[in-house]
């Protein structure tokens, strides 16, 4: 099962790293990146966190873009070009299918994030002028990994059942709902009406929480998260994502394409 998990992995990033329009993401992002040495001698004090700070914003959007773009159409593609029969009449089982989609687009952002913030470091080092160098940088694209792999999966969730219009709208909700979660959570602990507050509480739990992935403001400010933080970050990831792969799995597993 893991060979064949593996080689649907390994065909779709080879798929997803020939598409155009993911180099001409690519491309503005480290423009964008790139501009923040410039954008940084134009503001007024902490060059250096500026640019940080722009940086690793631009690394965000973009590869939430990316995530989004290339997750609604993991399965719509292969259902409109019919390659998902010939692939589904082939000893491969529909959940394998689903998690090597997952798992080949989880690899192709890893190495677009890593690209992303190796750029925006050498752009701070050089700023920085033989300044002591900013890891920080990489472990706040590490959890901006660890989100757009959520992402990944959620986009992969609603690919299973609808078209990709409607995959990247309830993608994008999630997106924004995701870094909201803990107002929800505020408003159902001051709420004194019974259905505020379970109702509150109840979101807060299903919807996923993203902000336990955002370091970016303490690496600005150059406080890397502990250990502890990162691992729960670890584990949560692992959990939700675990779920929503086996809605995933279920849902298309029942899927009927006649």
């Amino acid at each position: 099962m893991i060979g064949r998990i593996l080689s649907i992995a390994s065909n779709t990033f080879r798929e997803t790293i020939r598409n155009k329009i993911l180099y001409a993401i690519i491309a503005f992002a480290l423009f964008v990146i790139g501009m923040t040495f410039f954008l940084a001698d134009l503001s007024m004090g902490e060059f250096a966190r500026i640019i940080a700070n722009i940086g690793l914003a631009s690394i965000h959007v973009f590869g939430v873009i990316m995530a989004i773009f290339l997750g609604i159409t993991l399965v719509s593609n292969e259902v409109d070009r019919k390659t998902i029969y010939i692939i589904l009449s082939k000893p491969v089982r529909r959940h394998e299918f689903v998690l090597g989609k997952a798992l080949g687009l989880s690899v192709t952002l890893a190495l677009t994030t890593l690209a992303m913030a190796t750029v925006l470091f050498v752009i701070h080092m050089t700023y920085k002028l033989g300044g002591t160098p900013e890891p920080g940088i990489f472990v706040a694209s590490l959890g901006i990994y660890m989100e757009l792999v959520l992402l990944t999966c959620l986009a992969t969730f609603f690919s299973t059942f609808t078209t990709p219009v409607l995959s990247a709208i309830f993608t994008i909700s999630l997106f924004i709902l995701g870094h909201l979660t803990g107002y929800l959570h505020f408003i159902a602990d001051q709420s004194k009406v019974a259905v505020v507050k379970w109702g509150g509480r109840a979101l807060f739990y299903l919807l996923p929480n993203l902000e336990v992935f955002n370091w970016k403001n303490d690496v600005a400010y150059e406080q890397l998260p502990s250990m502890s933080i990162v691992g729960l970050a670890t584990g949560y990831l692992f959990c939700y994502a675990a779920c929503i792969l086996a809605l995933s799995c279920f849902l298309f597993a029942r899927k009927d394409f006649k």
